[in-house]
């Protein structure tokens, strides 16, 4: 289900949302950002491979902001924006895997079932577009602080995960491929509040399957064009093409 666009829920939601945001304006962040649930995910695949979908957000234009704002007043908007996001996150079966500057990088388990991590990965950014725009930015411009646009980019794959140490408990943990790389590529091109998934994303959603069409009225997925002297990155599912990216039109 997709919790925020329930209506049923989502009244309830974004006054809990409306009210966490106010109290972190005034006393600072509220909750704990850890991102120890993904850590013990993934040690759970420590030094093997696995399937994640990818999920980069990151605000737009936040270079500029930086220059305008108090270093404190920026840093609470990041955290503000963080935070959120986190919540979010969590609602569709996500985890936090690092915080990076502006950006939040999540990822989706997909092990079990590629199709469901793929469609959760995009409600969630629905989920968090309509976060930003309906509460966040409001309340920040009743506080005289800039409006703000993330941008959302997506991808699924395989990954191995490599552990920098001989404890697993204890040493560092990251994931090394080429969908993580690509998710973070497809964030730098992606537009104010605009959301663009992978070849691969696509591949899973809206390609026919042995068990009939997939679900391409439900998620709308349309290819964008891209300038291949910019864009040249060679896609891992169609040999000898160039990776192709698509926008989910909300």
């Amino acid at each position: 289900m997709d919790i925020l666009h329930d209506e049923q829920n989502a009244g309830s939601l974004f006054n809990q949302i409306r009210a966490r945001v106010r109290r972190t304006l005034s006393d600072g962040v509220q909750l704990d950002m850890s991102t120890q649930e993904s850590r013990k995910l993934l040690r759970r695949h420590a030094n093997s491979k696995t399937n994640f979908v990818f999920l980069f957000v990151d605000i737009n234009n936040s270079t500029q902001m930086s220059l305008s704002l108090q270093e404190d007043k920026f840093a609470l908007l990041i955290q503000i924006f963080a935070q959120e996001v986190s919540v979010a996150v969590s609602g569709y079966g996500g985890y936090v895997f690092k915080y990076v500057g502006d950006a939040v990088i999540v990822l989706f388990p997909a092990g079990h079932d590629r199709k469901k991590a793929c469609i959760n990965a995009i409600n969630c950014s629905k989920a968090i577009l309509g976060i930003i725009q309906e509460i966040i930015s409001p309340i920040l411009e009743q506080m005289k602080l800039p409006y703000i646009k993330v941008r959302i980019g997506i991808d699924y794959g395989e990954v191995l995960v490599v552990v920098y140490g001989k404890d697993i408990q204890r040493a560092h943990i990251d994931v090394l491929g080429s969908a993580i790389n690509i998710a973070a590529k497809i964030a730098s091109i992606t537009q104010a509040n605009q959301i663009l998934v992978g070849e691969s994303i696509y591949n899973i959603l809206c390609q026919p399957t042995d068990k009939g069409v997939g679900i391409d009225k439900a998620n709308p997925l349309h290819e964008i064009k891209l300038d291949t002297s910019k864009w040249n990155y060679p896609s891992y599912v169609n040999v000898g093409s160039v990776y192709r990216v698509y926008e989910y039109i909300c």
